[in-house]
């Protein structure tokens, strides 16, 4: 009797072991398999991003810069339309889109936002129990500073300043400093934030959003961000916009072929006559802005200046924009511009010789020579706006001041 337990005993104690020992084997196998089959998963997958430019719908930019099928597309602007406006998304959004790479089947789609500073994943798009989930963005703000020694920007990126910052800080300057005259021993000092994905780490915008400073040897130059009722930018200290009432060209023009002038022979009619504005030699298609905000008051097809944009200014300021091979987006009479948007692209039509844009500025009926005008600032803050103003800037300065 006691011989029989014991053995009893002793075979449930080898039993037991033995399922032990398999179980382990089992989940041994389990794991190998599962990082084998993940790993070969992910060989066959490929992620693309895409970031959203200026006018682009999410529609546009699926179709022209991914090789999703139409029902993908569709699956994903249906579901999508239920979290952000698909139809007017903001540049530097972006998304990214996992595919099979033998397949081309769409895995996975994630849409990130900045204006709404959060993520949207969107699992299996053609599935009708589709899983939304939804991830705030962490803000970090950083301070450099440092000192010019060959130029701004080689100084900057040692600096590990973002290429991005550096251009934002040189935009914000531009109207008052010539970055290519920079000297050595001038200093430069700039507050941003950095929006990042959630828990990724990964980079989605940077801005100067705070303030920004730049010292020569005769002045300092200060800008400091501020949000009013109607608009945004840049402001020196004593509340001034540092973003001209006007752009200094209305293109990126390789060369001026004519300039202002009350006698110019003219290479088409062969007689002289007045040629009241500035000719900038272009590409054909070089797209055309406009120097300021404004209204269309004209937009077609005017004689010898073929196709023609007249936009209307405040102040008594109107622009012309000649010889434009096509019009920009929604641009006719009655529209409303803001300072930079395409009104037209560079051409030839009319009385030309060659692609240029002839541009012409009026002022209260007179055209006047656009390169001899004094750039206007374009807002100076009055009232609450400028006492509101003065309390932040008085904040930031010091923190620019601040030595780390």
């Amino acid at each position: 009797m006691i011989i029989t337990k014991f053995i009893s005993k002793r075979n449930i104690v080898i039993y037991v072991n033995n399922i032990i020992i398999f179980s382990i084997l089992i989940i041994l196998i389990l794991i190998f398999t599962g990082n084998e089959m993940s790993a070969n998963i992910a060989q066959y997958q490929e992620t693309k991003k895409i970031i959203i430019k200026k006018g682009d719908t999410l529609s546009l930019s699926l179709n022209y810069a991914t090789k999703l099928q139409k029902k993908d597309i569709y699956n994903i602007l249906k579901k999508q339309k239920t979290m952000i406006d698909v139809d007017h998304c903001f540049p530097g959004d972006f998304y990214e889109i996992i595919y099979n790479k033998k397949t081309g089947k769409l895995i996975n789609f994630k849409y990130y936002s900045t204006k709404n500073s959060c993520s949207f994943k969107i699992k299996s798009p053609y599935n009708n129990n589709i899983k939304k989930t939804l991830k705030r963005n962490k803000n970090s703000f950083n301070k450099k500073q440092g000192i010019v020694s060959s130029s701004l920007w080689s100084s900057m990126r040692a600096k590990n300043i973002p290429k991005d910052i550096i251009h934002s800080f040189m935009d914000i300057f531009s109207g008052q400093i010539n970055f290519a005259d920079a000297k050595q021993g001038d200093s430069f000092n700039v507050l941003y934030e950095t929006e990042c994905i959630n828990k990724k780490n990964r980079r989605l915008s940077e801005n100067v959003i705070a303030a920004a400073q730049y010292k020569t040897h005769l002045k300092t130059y200060n800008a400091f961000h501020f949000k009013t009722k109607k608009n945004q930018g840049y402001y020196d200290e004593n509340g001034k916009s540092l973003k001209g009432a006007f752009l200094k060209a209305p293109l990126q023009f390789k060369r001026i072929s004519s300039f202002f002038s009350t006698n110019r022979f003219h290479p088409i009619l062969k007689y002289t006559r007045p040629h009241l504005g500035i000719d900038y030699a272009a590409p054909s298609g070089t797209p055309v802005l406009a120097i300021a905000n404004g209204t269309v008051v004209m937009a077609k097809y005017n004689g010898g200046f073929g196709n023609l944009v007249i936009i209307k200014h405040p102040n008594g300021y109107e622009t012309y924009y000649g010889h434009l091979s096509q019009y920009g987006k929604h641009i006719k009479k009655g529209t409303k511009v803001n300072q930079g948007q395409i009104v037209g692209y560079v051409g030839m039509t009319g009385l030309a010789t060659g692609p240029h844009l002839d541009f012409r500025v009026k002022f209260k009926n007179k055209f006047i020579n656009f390169l001899n005008m004094k750039q206007l600032p374009s807002t100076t803050l009055t009232g609450k706006e400028k006492r509101l103003f003065n309390e932040k800037s008085k904040i930031l300065l010091k923190k620019l001041k601040r030595k780390d």
